[in-house]
């Protein structure tokens, strides 16, 4: 995918085959994080390095802290992207000029949870493959300062999405993604412990989804927001290997009870199922904690391989059964922002042929 910001509109349009569409995606950064991660070293006034990294993997991500005597506050951790967005906005424009059979798409911008933003800013050096708790236990007071300053990248986070929202308006659909609430999850199954940690998890995520939900009303905007759930894919590896979708069910099982009961709309919501370079599994036992799923929920379902599309057929087939669901959508496990163009041009021509509904449906 060439040619900046159009030349990505212009893919993904093309690539939807014909098949109606709700929102055009736009990532401002192929690598999700990446990129702020690595600005973030820049910010030394409030932060300092406690451990170093270099990205050669999960890791070797770096930890920052908090300088003696200093606050941290917004501003110290903000992603800084509006007039980033303000360019890309300028460009769908465009595009939407010229696409008239289009009129009414929205342009669907990544914003990364703020407890995903906390942890990898504060608690890398506690992160390697496989979530290992010896480690964990060892670090735990890196994770203790990421969820004591999650507050600030929350507020930090919402001034951001308030002056995007003032400026462009019910334009934008928020895709949130967290792996972190994902993968906690998983270990959680791991260790027996979904029971509990799943109300914290959930609560983190229905609270932010929440103050999202009040800004769009703060500005009079009723718009969809769609949660990406993936197990991070840095590398094409993932962070950990699911036995199955019984932590994915849990946390929106808890997550949707949450919302309901405040009057928020359940958004909708994309499970993976493959992960890392491993693709979706085509045991039945795999999906059959969907059959728990509560039915509020619009499912996108993660099924897609870029090279093998017979397989992704059977795995969109043994979760919409054990569902008992038609997918509202279906996707990749984690987006084609790290393939290969050719590989993304499989993965695109598998999703549309197994779009079998394409009223309201995303490609």
């Amino acid at each position: 995918m060439t040619g900046g910001d159009r030349g990505v509109l212009d893919w993904f349009a093309t690539h939807t085959h014909g098949r109606p569409v709700t929102a055009i995606p736009c990532d401002l950064d192929p690598d999700w994080i990446l990129a702020y991660l690595k600005g973030i070293g820049n910010r030394t006034d409030t932060l300092e390095l406690l451990r170093p990294g270099g990205y050669d993997g999960y890791s070797d991500f770096p930890t920052y802290g908090v300088r003696a005597g200093r606050t941290l506050e917004p501003r110290d951790v903000s992603m800084n992207r509006v007039e980033r967005i303000g360019e890309v906005v300028t460009a769908f424009e465009s595009f939407l000029h010229d696409r008239p059979e289009l009129a009414g798409t929205k342009l669907q911008l990544s914003q990364p949870h703020p407890l995903d933003l906390a942890m990898f800013v504060h608690a890398g050096g506690a992160v390697a493959s496989g979530l290992p708790v010896g480690l964990a236990l060892r670090r735990s007071n890196l994770a203790r300062t990421a969820l004591q300053q999650l507050p600030v990248y929350t507020e930090a986070v919402l001034q951001e999405m308030r002056e995007v929202r003032r400026r462009y308006g019910d334009l934008i659909v928020w895709q949130v993604e967290t792996p972190i609430s994902l993968l906690a999850m998983v270990k959680a199954q791991q260790l027996g412990a979904l029971w509990a940690l799943a109300p914290m998890v959930a609560g983190q995520l229905a609270g932010f989804l929440e103050k999202v939900h009040d800004v769009d009303h703060e500005h009079g905007i009723d718009t969809e927001t769609v949660v990406h759930l993936c197990y991070a894919d840095y590398q094409h590896e993932s962070l950990l290997s699911p036995r199955n979708l019984a932590p994915a069910v849990a946390l929106l099982n808890r997550t949707g009870r949450r919302l309901a009961e405040r009057n928020v709309p359940i958004p909708l919501v994309h499970i993976p199922c493959a992960y890392g370079a491993h693709p979706a599994p085509v045991d039945p036992g795999f999906y059959a904690p969907l059959r728990a799923l509560a039915p509020d929920w619009r499912v996108i379902a993660g099924v897609v391989s870029t090279d093998d599309a017979e397989r992704s057929a059977q795995a969109l087939a043994l979760f919409e059964q054990a569902g008992n669901m038609t997918a509202y959508g279906v996707a990749a496990a984690c987006g084609f922002g790290r393939n290969k163009a050719e590989e993304a041009e499989r993965g695109a021509a598998t999703i549309a042929s197994l779009v079998r509904a394409p009223e309201g449906s995303h490609g």
